[in-house]
């Protein structure tokens, strides 16, 4: 199990690793000398009317971010209204699907004695509850 979690490095200090690799960890006096050139430059070059122009900005953004986070909770509302609305339409024509198919189911329970159904012009009985049963389930 040891050998699946090794993968293959060891945590070590500044000085462990210049004894390991002869290397310095720390960056170099050049290297530090150029940041430090750098941000001696760039410190005097941001002047006032370009923090305000930059504030400016921000707050331009954070007024259209507001203003987004408001349209979006108004859209979040108007689909949830729409899904419950959905839902209880669904409801109401699953209950009127039950109301077509129930009444069929009991009457063919009636007279569970009898061995035969009779049951003439059935086509014409039958092809109307389908009419109905499509004009439930088909309409959007």
């Amino acid at each position: 199990m040891a050998e699946i979690n090794d993968f293959g490095f060891t945590a070590v200090d500044q000085d462990e690793l210049k004894t390991k690799t002869g290397e310095d960890a720390s960056i170099g006096k050049e290297v530090a000398d150029q940041l430090k050139a750098v941000a001696a430059s760039s410190a005097g070059q941001a002047n006032s009317a370009q923090i305000e122009d930059l504030d400016t900005k921000v707050d331009l953004l954070t007024t259209l971010i507001s203003n987004s986070l408001g349209e979006l909770a108004d859209h979040k509302d108007n689909l949830q209204a729409i899904d419950t609305k959905k839902e209880l339409d669904f409801k109401d024509r699953l209950i009127d699907c039950e109301k077509l198919i129930l009444p069929l189911l009991q009457n063919l329970m009636k007279n569970e004695e009898k061995e035969y159904i009779y049951w003439p012009n059935r086509r014409a009985i039958i092809q109307s509850q389908i009419d109905r049963l499509q004009k439930i389930t088909r309409t959007s």
